[in-house]
């Protein structure tokens, strides 16, 4: 730049506005501002734009505006999610400590309660632990051995009822694995079944 507001060139020098300079400057923030706005929203997700914290709207797949300081935008998973329950600690009806590995399979079917709920994964794996607990709690032992080939088919329907709030429904539960620590006790229960 020489004095004056001039650039110069190869040719010599040439007059800059300063209108000219600031529209380009315009230009660039509009381009930055619609290049922060727009989000890819896949087929298997949907998005849940929040304005201002009260209207909320349900957006996708493809591009979706969000407007920054004005927007907040909630992705939205609809593939199947499993939530895994590793090494829970429960006791059966007939008081024997159990230790059991299941995981359960689940899909957002309202994307609405599921994006203004504030974590709902570990909410439902909190209420997934709490059900398996109640439903071993009101069996025996015996009747455990069954399970990782049956199932819990009553199960789903009990997390789905107190995770449906977050718009979370379970559909399967599976057991693939039940240990029982040896003890005396059981020992001396085992001899009074033979």
């Amino acid at each position: 730049m020489g004095p004056g507001g001039t650039a110069t060139g190869i040719g010599g020098e040439v007059a800059v506005p300063g209108l000219q300079v600031a529209a380009v400057l315009a230009g660039l923030g509009l381009v930055l501002l619609v290049a922060c706005s727009l989000r890819s929203v896949g087929v298997a997700e949907r998005m849940v734009v929040v304005r201002l914290g009260r209207r909320a709207r349900l957006r996708g797949p493809g591009l979706v505006a969000v407007l920054p300081w004005l927007d907040r935008g909630v992705r939205v998973p609809l593939r199947a999610q499993w939530y895994d329950v590793v090494s829970l600690d429960a006791t059966t009806r007939d008081a024997v400590r159990v230790t059991v590995t299941a995981a359960a399979i689940g899909f957002v079917r309202d994307a609405m309660r599921y994006a203004m709920a504030s974590s709902p994964e570990p909410a439902v794996e909190w209420v997934l632990e709490a059900e398996l607990r109640r439903s071993l709690a009101e069996r025996d032992l015996a009747q455990l051995a069954i399970l990782p080939t049956t199932g819990f088919p009553e199960l789903s329907d009990a997390v789905s009822a107190r995770t449906g709030i977050w718009g979370v429904e379970i559909t399967e539960v599976q057991v693939s694995r039940i240990e029982t620590p040896v003890d005396p006790g059981l020992v001396r229960w085992a001899n009074e079944l033979g």
